[in-house]
């Protein structure tokens, strides 16, 4: 008989347990799995990204501005545990502090999560603006990443991460970026390996303090040095779209990630480098200087008529590859597509166009590079790479036109651009290492600083 009571009061204790499993399970898939991230912010607009565990969890979010409360509008991507919070009539130029809250409203919330970031000024033309950049993070291999919390610290305006953001690897503890099954094969793989750095714990700060964007290159799209010819690449570009909140992706007639937005003085363009890519390699070597693209016609023609209709004093075109490195070596414009980056500097000095700045990503390499132009004004390009790839620091020799200095080492660029009146201001660009100082070997430092005028048509 006491066997009996005995053997029934622990098959009790066995349900009970598994109830409160069963519980705290089902209330975990409730919760945040990654973010939240901020997005892109407007002067009167921003966006928050998250993942949940569970498509069917509630959010709640709620911005205050100087007293003012501000609802978001929640909006679950499509089939996905991808979940993005849009607050809308913000006040411009204002600091912001968002709550999230994760749970059905009338109960106890299971989480919540504050973020912390500024809404753009009004398109001026003047002001300040301090950019923080970088590609190349193989963190997923490397998981100590103290360059983002460098980044963080800064507090820059935003950030933009120009390219191999996460590498696409075969997987099996083998770290090749090329082959014919990989993590670029399927939207699980994909996802998986994005999620491997935004959840990365070095990066969390700069996620919910700073506006961030983000264009791709290869290791990020799919295998080495891959193009158009990639077979996944719209499952890619759909991947792209549910981990980033950039302000949109493509146009109507050409697909790809490339968008652009204003803050303050500058307009910034996230180009696409390979999407439409089409060059000569190994595969296809008959392709011609004439017919080889990296953006591609319709991408081209969309950043000439942006460029031709911005009155921004500054333009930072953002992507993936080198635009005017003249080394000879790796992928990038001049060197693949020379045609496709004639066109552009025809169309600037055909309309006067000046203050255009160049970042990327890619070499591995931190490099300043400079355009000098005797019909025109100079033009800019700083490449900042790598985030992480377990480099040390050195300063690199390089001996081509447009170099002006180069090194290597764990780092992210630093982008200050003031712009003080009309032909008045500067512009700095900044390698910054693990401890958000900037490198120095001997009387070198690895710093410029170049006047706005510089950069500009006399009339402008």
């Amino acid at each position: 008989m006491r066997h009996h009571i005995l053997c029934r009061w622990m098959f009790g204790l066995c349900v009970i347990c598994a109830l409160i499993c069963w519980s705290t399970e089902a209330q975990s898939n409730h919760r945040l799995t990654a973010g939240p991230m901020v997005g892109h912010v407007s002067e009167s607009t921003a966006t928050l990204w998250m993942r949940v565990g569970n498509p069917g969890t509630q959010i709640r979010a709620t911005a205050y501005q100087n007293g003012i409360r501000v609802d978001g509008l929640p909006a679950m991507l499509r089939n996905t545990n991808y979940f993005l919070m849009r607050f809308e009539d913000l006040l411009p130029g204002m600091s912001t502090h968002a709550q999230i809250v994760v749970g059905k409203e009338g109960e106890r919330p299971l989480e919540t999560h504050d973020v912390f970031f500024s809404t753009a000024p009004p398109p001026e033309a003047t002001g300040l603006l301090r950019i923080a950049f970088g590609s190349c993070s193989q963190d997923s291999r490397r998981p100590y990443a103290p360059v983002y919390e460098a980044m963080a610290f800064e507090e820059p305006d935003i950030a933009i991460f120009v390219g191999d953001n996460s590498y696409f690897v075969v997987g099996d503890g083998h770290w090749n970026t090329s082959g014919a099954i990989g993590d670029w094969t399927s939207a699980e793989g994909m996802l998986s390996r994005h999620m491997r750095t935004r959840t990365n714990p070095y990066l969390q700060r700069l996620l919910r303090s700073v506006p961030c964007y983000a264009v791709w290159d290869d290791h990020d799209y799919g295998p080495n040095n891959s193009d158009r010819t990639f077979e996944h690449r719209d499952l890619a570009l759909q991947v792209f779209r549910q981990v980033w909140a950039n302000p949109s992706y493509g146009t109507a007639e050409t697909p790809g990630i490339f968008s652009n937005f204003r803050r303050g003085p500058v307009e910034i363009f996230l180009m696409d480098d390979r999407y439409h890519k089409w060059v000569a390699t190994d595969k296809h070597p008959s392709v011609s200087d004439k017919d080889a693209e990296i953006w591609g016609e319709g991408q081209l023609n969309w950043l000439l008529d942006a460029l031709g209709r911005s009155n921004a004093p500054v333009k930072v075109i953002a992507n993936g590859t080198q635009i005017i490195s003249k080394d000879g070596r790796g992928e990038g414009h001049f060197n693949e597509a020379p045609e496709e980056l004639n066109k552009l500097l025809a169309f600037l000095k055909e309309r006067k166009i000046g203050g255009v700045i160049f970042l990327s990503g890619d070499r591995h390499i931190t490099e300043v590079l400079r355009l000098e132009q005797s019909d025109g004004p100079d033009i800019l390009e700083f490449t900042s790479s790598p985030i992480q790839q377990g480099q040390a620091f050195a300063v690199l020799e390089r001996d081509h036109p447009t170099h002006l200095w180069a090194a290597r080492g764990n780092s992210y660029g630093l982008v200050t651009i003031e712009v003080e009146g009309q032909r008045e201001g500067s512009i700095r660009f900044e390698m910054r290492d693990a401890n958000n100082y900037v490198p120095q070997a001997g009387d070198r430092s690895m710093m410029s600083e170049f006047p706005l005028s510089g950069l500009l048509y006399p009339e402008e």
